[in-house]
């Protein structure tokens, strides 16, 4: 007869977001531990195909990291909508929000059926004051990302 216990093996199995982002460059310098962690203060949050997550111009109160599809970063002009990024799983969006508490810049709406961790300023707050490394880390990933993203904004306007 097979091993009729059901726990058996789960103590080694990786909590899902730890599967997903433990070897994806933005999460290298967190450890399992530390993802599980992070991802304790978030909640999921799904978006069927063509949703909108967030519209430009409200007041954001949370960031989102992709777990899986992907959104599309979008700005009205005069012609219409413009898609100025497309963000990954792993990635992150909606970030500036919670770094400066300034309405959305752009909307960001669902590429295909889409799944996001989304950790809100509150949370955020309590994981700075319980976990101050680990929130660290992550202040130091968005510094990264947010002066990437600068950076290539920069190059773009100046090939115009």
């Amino acid at each position: 007869m097979g091993n009729t216990d059901k726990s058996c093996g789960r103590l080694s199995e990786q909590p899902p977001v730890v599967e997903l982002f433990i070897h994806h460059p933005n999460f290298m310098q967190f450890t399992e531990e530390e993802l599980n962690i992070f991802s304790g203060y978030c909640v999921d949050k799904k978006l069927a195909e063509g949703e909108i997550l967030f519209s430009e111009g409200e007041c954001g109160h949370a960031m989102f990291v992709v777990k899986k599809g992907g959104v599309n970063i979008l700005k009205m002009g005069y012609l219409g909508e413009t898609v100025i990024a497309t963000v990954n799983p792993g990635e992150f969006v909606g970030e500036m929000a919670v770094v400066d508490g300034s309405p959305r810049s752009a909307t960001v709406k669902a590429l295909l059926h889409t799944e996001l961790l989304e950790l809100s300023l509150t949370k955020f707050s309590n994981l700075k004051k319980e976990h101050p490394k680990i929130a660290i880390k992550l202040m130091d990933l968005l510094l990264r990302l947010l002066s990437l993203r600068l950076r290539n904004t920069t190059l773009k306007m100046l090939k115009k």
